[in-house]
């Protein structure tokens, strides 16, 4: 599982990791260990994560994970595949909202 740069980060969680570092140390190696444990390969492990955390709403996390799946490889045709398989489930709204996180994702990678 790649290191991912924190400057990549949002603020929220770069300020987290910061004030918390013990904590963000083991909620990694707690997400290091479950990768582990079985077959999926880090791309596919990042675009799960994506849908679950669109899902779910979860902002911060959902651009993490874009920015992890960008650093494992993911091409932005993939992500956006993914993103796209919310539609059915959650409705235009939710979509909309995870295309605009994952736009917001890029131009902070810039």
């Amino acid at each position: 599982m790649a290191k991912i740069d924190k400057k990549q980060l949002p603020s929220t969680l770069r300020q987290f990791i910061e004030r918390y570092p013990k904590v963000w140390s083991a909620h990694e190696g707690l997400g290091m260990e479950c990768a582990q444990a079985g077959p999926l390969s880090e791309k596919q492990i990042q675009l799960i994560k994506i849908a679950i955390t669109g899902s779910l709403t979860l902002e911060t996390a959902f651009k993490t994970h874009v920015q992890k799946s960008l650093q494992a490889g993911t091409s932005k045709r993939e992500i956006e595949h993914t993103i796209i398989q919310l539609l059915p489930i959650l409705g235009m709204g939710r979509t909309m909202m995870a295309m605009k996180w994952y736009q917001e994702s890029l131009i902070r990678k810039r």
